[in-house]
């Protein structure tokens, strides 16, 4: 009996998130080589991003880490989230927050569930950030409706998508110094070729499984947005890359954030989920 009860007080225990003033981000910061400024090709910027539509994005999901750490994630299958291998490397245990708009409050729409079942790219490098990518197996199959839903990976046999306008999306801060929004927030961005992101942070650290957009007019990803989805801005259904590091200098410094390209990762994600 005195196990039975130890063994569900840790239960809850895990299911129980830290308070949110103490969520801390999970972001990847990356010394730029040199003070280069790649110059926006299209004005499309939006300061900061903006608010979303509550619910327009149902692909989205928070995720805490170990109770702690705030990061991205995108619903794949009613069965897997996709994130960054740097969000879960260390991870004992998930809360995935599915229906989101505000993760600040308890929303009807919202969906939690706990889970421990990780699968981390095992050739994941924390120094040059290769292969980072993860899988994480949901404990019972979610749900979907209206504020829930699947989005679509694109397939390996994709170009670059360079030049092409494509949507960040999260519930990272919006500058520096500012705190986790309510609601959840994106922002346009362009990618850049991976060449010109080299003369950012290094033509040896930029790889082809890397993927890139300009951060001109401070522009990009920001605390609390690891792991979270970058989508076409088209179509608005497939995804590109997973948020994977920002620069040393800051959010708002201009320059690029950097995603893992899943076209090149496409295997990996089929072999291990149920894509």
């Amino acid at each position: 009996m005195v196990g039975l009860c130890l063994l569900t007080f840790l239960r809850i225990a895990m299911a129980l998130p830290a308070p949110r003033l103490l969520w801390k981000s999970e972001n990847i910061y990356v010394d730029p080589i040199s003070n280069y400024t790649a110059p926006q090709p299209i004005d499309r910027r939006i300061f900061g991003g903006y608010e979303v539509e509550p619910h327009s994005r149902p692909y989205q999901v928070a995720l805490l880490i170990n109770g702690r750490s705030l990061c991205g994630g995108s619903l794949i299958s009613v069965n897997f989230v996709l994130t960054a291998a740097h969000c879960t490397t260390n991870a004992s245990y998930v809360q995935m927050v599915f229906g989101a708009h505000n993760i600040l409050a308890e929303e009807p729409t919202q969906v939690r569930v706990t889970s421990a079942d990780i699968i981390n790219h095992p050739d994941f490098n924390s120094r040059s950030l290769n292969n980072d990518i993860a899988l994480i197996q949901t404990p019972r199959s979610i749900v979907t409706n209206s504020y829930i839903q699947t989005i679509d990976l694109v397939p390996s046999t994709v170009g670059t998508y360079v030049g092409y306008t494509v949507i960040l999306t999260g519930w990272g801060t919006t500058s520096n110094s500012s705190s986790i929004p309510s609601g959840l927030h994106e922002v346009q961005l362009v990618v850049m070729h991976n060449s010109v992101c080299g003369k950012v942070y290094g033509t040896d650290f930029v790889k082809p499984t890397h993927l890139c957009t300009y951060g001109s007019g401070t522009v990009g990803g920001c605390n609390g947005d690891s792991g979270g989805p970058l989508i076409d801005g088209y179509y608005l259904k497939y995804q590109i890359g997973i948020t994977s590091f920002i620069s040393s200098n800051g959010c708002e410094s201009g320059d690029p954030t950097g995603y893992t390209r899943i076209s090149t990762f496409r295997p990996w994600i089929d072999a291990n989920s149920d894509l």
